[in-house]
């Protein structure tokens, strides 16, 4: 398929399929990036790795990062990063962390990308591709990517100008942890719920910190979520008196697109698992396929989560902590603020810092091969509260004590020591 055509059906399934296109058709607006694909196109100018460039640029303009576009061929491209993140502030660019680039340092900021200030580079691209309104809210990574070279002024004031590097992914999982603060506060580092294995130890190396300290911080500022019932034994910790989990979930259900496009697609999707999975599992999703057949082309439809409705799990009544301190910011996402939207009903906790990505209002995702070349992924479901308007996309999980983003979060930690002072 040409490069175009491939565009013209991705917007088609956004406006037709994706679940959450009623809250973020204001946002829609593909004809800059239409005319930018067919002229590139017709010019030659467009290959593979342009067109995710391109498509995903026009994603992001949407605001969910439940949206995604990938060349689905690995071999020829892997994913990768720069090595080092950056936060603007006052229409500069700051390295607010810095992994595998060891030329750079916390602190130190970016004056040009390929030879233009930070605020051109906005004006070029004329769509805000930088997935927030708000400019502590940015990611600037995309255009990191986009950067071939640029003019740093380090901390100590020198200048430098910087060839970027490419550095692949980490293969491994941050690891979590924790350590007590003076004799009383138990901090946990807490950046995934991707192993639950992990949870559990975690809290098995802190069982006695966690029975006498009087102070809980849980720092969960780079979250990137994983699977809910990861966090569930740190809930015991949370709540100072036993509940229902079921009730600490609010209009736990989802509203599904059953479109006939997301009705094939997702039975193609399921029947994928069929030779992989046992006699229970094949049963299983035999009967999601039928149901899925039976729904087919009937558009949005409510269905209470009966499984979390029926489900006795209680938790809390452990620990005795006077309070409780969660470390929030942007790049909290996923299970990850799921959990803080439970804790945040304790009576024993304060959300502090900024609110989070918003990344749960979509999911059930379902993806579309194209030519074995890409793959292009979106949502089928939402929550009820973004039906009714209540969701979190754009605005994330809001906090108690909100601190904005300052350039000295690059050298010092400013929102572990307002945790302390509370």
């Amino acid at each position: 398929m040409r490069y175009d055509v491939i565009f013209r059906d991705i917007t088609s399934n956004v406006q037709h399929d994706y679940a959450g296109f009623a809250e973020k058709k204001g946002r829609h607006d593909p004809f800059y990036f239409s005319t930018a694909c067919t002229m590139a196109h017709q010019k030659g100018q467009l290959d593979d790795l342009a067109f995710l460039q391109l498509v995903s640029q026009y994603l992001a303009v949407l605001q969910d990062r439940n949206l995604s576009f990938w060349l689905a061929d690995g071999g020829r491209y892997q994913a990768g990063s720069r090595g080092f993140d950056v936060r603007s502030f006052g229409g500069r660019l700051y390295v607010s962390r810095a992994a595998q680039e060891t030329r750079l340092r916390p602190g130190d900021q970016l004056i040009t990308l390929n030879g233009m200030p930070p605020a051109l580079c906005r004006k070029r691209f004329k769509k805000n591709i930088l997935g927030a309104d708000l400019e502590e809210r940015e990611r600037w990574n995309p255009i990191l990517k986009m950067t071939g070279r640029c003019l740093v002024k380090h901390t100590d004031g020198t200048d430098e100008n910087v060839t970027l590097k490419r550095y692949p992914m980490p293969a491994k999982l941050p690891r979590l942890g924790g350590r007590l603060i003076g004799k009383n506060t138990l901090y946990l580092d807490l950046p995934h719920f991707a192993d639950g294995e992990a949870v559990k130890k975690l809290i098995k190396a802190k069982e006695k910190s966690l029975a006498r300290c009087s102070r809980l911080i849980l720092d969960l500022r780079h979250n990137a979520g994983g699977t809910e019932a990861a966090f569930v034994p740190l809930l015991d910790y949370v709540f100072p008196e036993p509940a229902l989990l079921r009730d600490l979930y609010e209009d736990e259900g989802l509203y599904t697109n059953y479109t006939e496009n997301n009705c094939r697609r997702k039975a193609q999707m399921l029947e994928n698992y069929l030779p992989k999975a046992d006699a229970a599992g094949k049963k299983l999703v035999k009967t999601m396929i039928r149901e899925l057949k039976e729904k087919s082309g009937q558009g949005m439809l409510w269905e209470p989560d009966e499984e979390l409705a029926a489900d006795g799990t209680a938790v809390g009544g452990r620990g005795a902590f006077e309070k409780i301190v969660i470390l929030s910011d942007t790049w909290c996402e996923y299970a990850g603020e799921t959990f803080i939207r439970l804790c945040a009903k304790s009576p024993r906790v304060t959300v502090l810092g900024r609110p989070t990505m918003g990344n749960i209002d979509y999911c059930n995702p379902v993806s579309i091969l194209y030519d074995g070349r890409f793959t292009f992924s979106y949502p089928m479901s939402k929550t009820k509260a973004a039906m009714e308007g209540r969701g979190l996309s754009g605005q994330g999980v809001p906090v108690d004590v909100y601190v904005p983003w300052t350039p000295a979060e690059c050298t010092e930690d400013v929102l572990l020591a307002k945790a302390l002072s509370l």
